[in-house]
């Protein structure tokens, strides 16, 4: 059973769930033997409410290869992979749509439903062969071979300010990270209430563990082992829990951190503020920054995300812009285009 809590610091329990309980979102739901994929028959609730938890499976052709960092877990990853090297990324808006360049497939996305929370994450299945999106409300949305693993709605908590005297999450949800093997997700919620769903691994959260996250948190990293993780706040603070060794944090600076992302092996982490400065900690190589007025104001930077061997990464913004450093390629971005929301997360390889 993995282990959650909310954003109170209370604990909870949650199972690898083997059904999906559907609230606001009629639904036909075929589940066979583990490893097969969960089909969903969509149609909308009166109320036109998206679901808080909804695994959606695609006819789109699966990854034809990648490397074998791309599972970022010093455990047996699940299946195998030919070697053939190939790149992409995924970027998201706050309505829930997506953007594939490189490698990346497209498998769908709640770009066309109407939400009862923006989208605030992304996180990729460990071959490339889906996507987890969450929203505010802790809703998860799973697309292409990710499976689904629970959601906040799903434990009966209600989005944060729901009117009235009802369970409901402290502060919202933030980010969404995968577990090392892809069996489980964690989200943070902005308080520091960390969620384990799946395999993830409970291990504290700052309400429970800090008096404070000094800051609204911003992002979750798994360390290596998968018995750790690290939390990152618009402060630029790093609170470790488990097993996560502590590598350093900037502190903060005139303008809030936006994003973190770890190295592949898990030893490290790059942290990103939103005038696009990057700081590197641990094994984590500094490839770089943006020049000061490049991002920032209205558009900053929204993402940081690495590519399979950690040898470079990419910088995304609210704007659709990707900027690579290190050997990381340049596989195109939104830039110059109509957004319907501001991009707000971003994974690749």
């Amino acid at each position: 059973m993995g282990m959650t809590t909310d954003s109170s610091g209370g604990l909870w329990s949650v199972g690898k769930l083997r059904q999906i309980k559907m609230i606001t979102l009629t639904a036909v739901f075929a589940l066979t033997m583990v490893g097969t994929v969960l089909a969903a028959s969509l149609a909308e609730s009166p109320a036109g409410a998206a679901a808080p938890g909804l695994q959606i499976s695609t006819s789109s052709p699966a990854v034809q290869g990648t490397s074998a960092a791309a599972c970022l877990s010093t455990t047996t990853c699940k299946g195998s992979l030919p070697l053939t090297p190939q790149h992409g990324y995924w970027l998201v808006g706050g309505d829930g749509g997506i953007f594939t360049f490189g490698s990346a497939q497209f498998f769908g996305s709640m770009g066309s439903f109407h939400l009862q929370r923006p989208i605030v994450g992304i996180a990729p299945t460990w071959d490339h062969g889906g996507y987890w999106l969450v929203a505010a409300d802790g809703g998860v949305f799973a697309f292409g071979d990710a499976g689904f693993y629970g959601s906040i709605p799903g434990l009966g908590i209600a989005p944060a300010g729901t009117p009235g005297k009802v369970h409901q999450l402290n502060a919202p949800i933030v980010a969404i990270v995968s577990s090392g093997d892809g069996g489980g997700y964690y989200m943070v919620a902005s308080d520091g209430g960390v969620f384990a769903f799946g395999d993830a691994r409970f291990a504290g959260s700052c309400p429970g563990l800090y008096p404070n996250c000094v800051a609204p948190a911003v992002a979750v990293m798994p360390d290596a082992s998968g018995n750790g993780y690290w939390v990152v706040t618009a402060a630029g603070v790093v609170r470790h829990f488990g097993d996560a060794a502590q590598y350093g944090a900037p502190g903060r600076r005139f303008v809030p951190v936006t994003s973190a992302v770890r190295t592949p092996d898990g030893r490290g982490y790059w942290i990103l503020f939103a005038d696009g400065a990057v700081f590197p900690y641990g094994d984590a190589v500094n490839f770089g920054s943006l020049p000061g007025g490049v991002v920032g104001g209205l558009n900053p930077a929204t993402a940081i995300f690495s590519t399979a061997d950690g040898g470079a990464y990419w910088v995304g913004s609210a704007a659709g812009a990707v900027y690579p450093f290190g050997d990381a390629p340049n596989d195109g971005s939104m830039a110059g285009q109509h957004l319907n929301a501001p991009v707000i997360a971003a994974v690749g390889w």
